[in-house]
This record gives structure tokens, C-alpha cells and sequence, in this order.
């Protein structure tokens, strides 16, 4: 599981804004504000900014899996 993604400078990113994270989770940014306010995702905030740790990212996916039932 990656800690961190390479930035348009070649520099390590941990820390994603709305649209890199809604691009990463294949959402939209609309979606992703919307689970911020009803704290269903896991954020940061700085001053009014909002940013996600790419380890809380790889976490929900992990977590949202669902297993498909045997036949």
C-alpha cells in the first residue's frame, strides 16, 4: 500500500486536495464534500482547506470492499 504518490515536481505527496482525492477515489468532488460534511471520510483540515491523507484513502477502499458470495 503506497504512503505517498509523486507530485507534478517528481516531489512525494501524502496530502490530496478535494479533486486529486475525488480523481483517486473515482468520485466526483460534489460526492466527496458531501461524505466531509456527514463525516463519512476522513479529513484534514488547514485553515479552510480540506485535505486527505492518501493512507485514510487506501483505508475506505480496503474497508468498502464487498466480497462477491460463492455460487
Amino acid at each position: 500500500m503506497p504512503d505517498e504518490r509523486e507530485g507534478q515536481n517528481g516531489e512525494r505527496v501524502r496530502l490530496l486536495d478535494v479533486r486529486a482525492a475525488a480523481r483517486y477515489l473515482g468520485t466526483t468532488d460534489k460526492t466527496l464534500y458531501q461524505k466531509v460534511w456527514r463525516r463519512e471520510i476522513a479529513f484534514i483540515k488547514i485553515g479552510r482547506s480540506v485535505r486527505f491523507d492518501i493512507r485514510d484513502l487506501e483505508t475506505l477502499i480496503e474497508q468498502s470492499r464487498v466480497e462477491a458470495d460463492e455460487i
